[in-house]
């Protein structure tokens, strides 16, 4: 059964500390990649510039491409996804998981943000890694869907569950978000600013609407 996320504990200083750990090996990553490229980048170079041990780095990542893209643990999933949900207000279900899924695929700091995505417009090979990675962690993100959709809009089918119906819609929205993504690189659009993320927002619910208009 899907656990509430909600019933996670508020970090405490142990998770605030990792968090920063976890923000200074990004920023190294990045740092690295576009001062040197990618082939200056390696877990010594990113763990020296971050003042930490080799050992230290895989504690937080597998790979030098991870801490690029600042992939996650299923555990800071599930974290993120409660954060995400105390602070979403959406008009309807839809809006409330697109917006949901940009909060677990987003960064935070709006430097940090805006450098990651210089890096994947030079190299947008690793935008499918990170959906790849993602994938890995359907559950804590499909947890955040489910008390959702009890918020917004609770479930009255009768054909499937609540959790098989929140899967379902996680998975529409998450592939429609992937195909906005990439097509928007692909027309060149700094996906880093404000006005991106709405227009991504946008794109997305309507690539929704219209893939599920021709199920019905």
């Amino acid at each position: 059964m899907i656990a509430r996320v909600q019933d996670l504990p508020t970090p405490g200083l142990r998770e605030r500390k990792r968090e920063q750990t976890r923000r200074r090996l990004e920023n190294a990553a990045v740092t690295i990649v576009l001062d040197g490229g990618l082939d200056a980048l390696t877990i010594d170079a990113v763990s020296e510039r971050a003042e930490v041990s080799p050992r230290t780095f895989f504690n937080y990542f597998d790979s030098k491409e991870d801490a690029i893209l600042g992939t996650r643990t299923e555990d800071d999933t599930r974290r993120l996804v409660t954060e995400t949900l105390d602070q979403l207000r959406p008009t309807s279900l839809l809006d409330g998981i697109i917006e949901l899924l940009l909060g677990v695929v987003s960064t935070p700091d709006p430097e940090l943000h805006e450098k990651r995505h210089r890096i994947i417009r030079e190299h947008p090979e690793l935008l499918h890694r990170k959906f790849a990675h993602m994938g890995r962690f359907l559950e804590p993100i499909t947890e955040g869907v489910l008390s959702l959709m009890e918020r917004v809009r609770p479930s009255t089918g009768t054909v499937a569950s609540a959790e098989q119906r929140a899967q379902i819609a996680m998975m529409a929205c998450s592939a429609a978000l992937r195909a906005s993504i990439i097509e928007l690189t692909n027309a060149g659009i700094d996906l880093s600013t404000p006005e991106s993320t709405r227009l991504l927002h946008t794109r997305t619910a309507a690539l929704v609407r219209d893939t599920t208009g021709i199920l019905k």
